[in-house]
């Protein structure tokens, strides 16, 4: 069996969606309820069996390292063993996470290429920090939809769920080889099609790469934006490999837009024994 055991998560962004507050902590590190984006990323790819995680970091998010840092004077100081400390202590006990730095945000594509030494000669899995993918009590979801398939036949995966189509604008827009189904193999791929979108199917933060996406990473020119775009790489790719895209499990929110930061922190707290009586209590309140 095919087995995906690395992750990379670029996490390098500025948030300015988010500002002032991204001003003194990393987008990512904002927290719903009161566990922050990137740990739930992590409970994804551990989840879905992978062992390694590389997080993409800028030059000023040391704080995305403290976090995980269960050494610091702050936890030899608490008075007792905290199980959310706990947590996290086995969480990195199973995936373990190193970090790397992005000189410049020059786009997915160059921040993916800071990966190369990581990946080594694997295939790996993506998972985007602003797309958050809620468990809603499924085992196996978002990037571990992926590795479902790629266990059976290694290709490259690309997570897509559909969206409005007056909304296709904002993504890479795959184009099917033939009909959509939860698992289909695409011929074509559009960053973010001002007009005649080839699909309403968006991909949204979870791919399977192949290690042959360093070579086309190193072929293309910046795209949209100026930037280097991965969906650029991965059209090269379509040229010669198979590319599949696949509906995966779980409920995504876009927690880059407030209203999705706002929409998956309800989720979650409908889901949690501690807090789901008081805002059931609370949204009958507001209706």
């Amino acid at each position: 069996m095919n087995k995906i055991k690395k992750v990379v998560i670029p996490v390098a962004g500025k948030g300015t969606r988010f500002l002032p507050i991204t001003k003194t902590i990393s987008k990512t590190l904002l927290p719903i309820i009161d566990i922050p984006v990137i740990q739930y990323l992590l409970e994804e790819a551990s989840n879905a069996g992978i062992k390694d995680a590389l997080i993409i970091i800028g030059y000023n998010q040391n704080d995305v390292i403290n976090y995980f840092n269960t050494e610091s004077t702050y936890v030899k100081n608490l008075t007792k063993d905290y199980e959310e400390i706990k947590y996290i202590k086995k969480l990195k006990q199973q995936i373990r996470v190193s970090y790397v730095f992005q000189e410049e945000a020059k786009g997915l594509g160059d921040a993916i290429k800071h990966a190369k030494a990581f990946a080594d000669d694997d295939d790996f899995a993506v998972i985007l920090g602003d797309d958050f993918v809620f468990s809603n009590g499924l085992k196996t979801y978002g990037i571990g939809s992926l590795c479902k398939y790629y266990a059976k036949k290694p290709n490259y995966y690309l997570g897509v769920k559909e969206v409005l189509l007056s909304e296709t604008s904002k993504y890479g827009i795959v184009k099917p080889e033939k009909e959509i189904t939860n698992n289909f193999k695409i011929n074509d791929i559009i960053e973010k099609p001002q007009d005649n979108p080839p699909s309403n199917m968006a991909c949204v933060g979870r791919y399977i790469l192949k290690n042959s996406i360093f070579h086309y990473l190193d072929e293309i020119k910046p795209g949209y934006g100026g930037e280097l775009q991965l969906t650029d790489a991965i059209a090269l790719a379509l040229q010669k490999e198979d590319v599949y895209a696949t509906c995966f499990d779980g409920v995504r929110y876009d927690v880059g837009s407030k209203i999705g930061y706002v929409e998956a922190t309800i989720s979650v707290a409908r889901q949690r024994e501690d807090l789901k009586e008081e805002l059931s209590k609370f949204l009958e309140k507001l209706n």
